[in-house]
């Protein structure tokens, strides 16, 4: 059996290396990248378990959240203070009343990706929170808990998995390309042959400035794709 050629060995170290962080990340990441979540004053909840027709949602930094579901109507329980959800339409806009304990009525439409909110007025409220260190600014008329906020929780279609996991796979084929731009002479000189320069040249074959600016330039990619991996979390 023929040995593997010394100047493919940092190849195949660098491909190894890289199969293995990738199956690593694949493994540990995947609970993120599939784990719905929403939030709730800025804290991060989680599907937690059900129980009959009531859903409960944890988070590590407040209390758990409730959710009952009864036909229409949905209940979210938040220290023991019950919020009241009906759905009134699911369609051309989806549209639901929220009461409070204090007995105060809003109406919460979907408009494209975000959720609006009306006072018994019609008025629209700020679908912006201020917050200062970490703590939230409210006016004194303002819900702690805003309706959107608790529509949002009552309903999973509004949670959402976090991160961007096919910057991953762009990141693994930027690695690549990175590689074999930095380390092969011939991958280099194909880059020159597509890049039509040679056309205008008189002598059609790349300088060694080119070559190094290649190897260069594949350094650079490589860098960027492992920042790139970074930004899908």
């Amino acid at each position: 059996m023929n040995s593997i050629p010394k100047k493919h060995v940092p190849t195949l170290i660098f491909l190894v290396c890289v199969v293995v962080v990738s199956l690593l990340v694949g493994i540990l990441s995947r609970p993120y990248f599939t784990e719905s979540i929403f939030y709730v004053d800025q804290h991060k909840y989680t599907y937690d378990y059900e129980q009959g027709n009531q859903i409960t949602y944890e988070s590590s930094t407040a209390d758990p959240i409730q959710v009952t579901v009864n036909q229409q109507k949905r209940t979210v329980s938040i220290d023991q203070q019950n919020y009241v959800i009906t759905q009134i339409a699911s369609t051309p806009i989806a549209t639901n009343n929220v009461v409070y304990p204090n007995d105060h009525k809003y109406t919460v439409e979907q408009q494209s990706e975000q959720l609006l909110s009306y006072d018994e007025t019609g008025k629209m409220l700020s679908p912006v929170n201020m917050y200062v260190n970490s703590q939230r600014v409210m006016e004194d008329d303002e819900e702690h808990y805003t309706p959107a906020m608790l529509v949002t929780a009552a309903y999973p279609e509004y949670h959402h998995t976090p991160g961007t996991p096919v910057l991953l796979f762009i990141a693994l084929a930027g690695l690549i390309y990175g590689w074999c731009s930095f380390y092969y002479p011939k991958f280099q000189k194909f880059q020159f042959l597509l890049s039509l320069r040679w056309i205008w040249l008189k002598d059609p074959e790349p300088s060694e400035f080119y070559y190094a600016m290649s190897k260069i330039g594949g350094i650079a990619c490589m860098i960027v794709a492992i920042w790139g991996a970074f930004q899908a979390f």
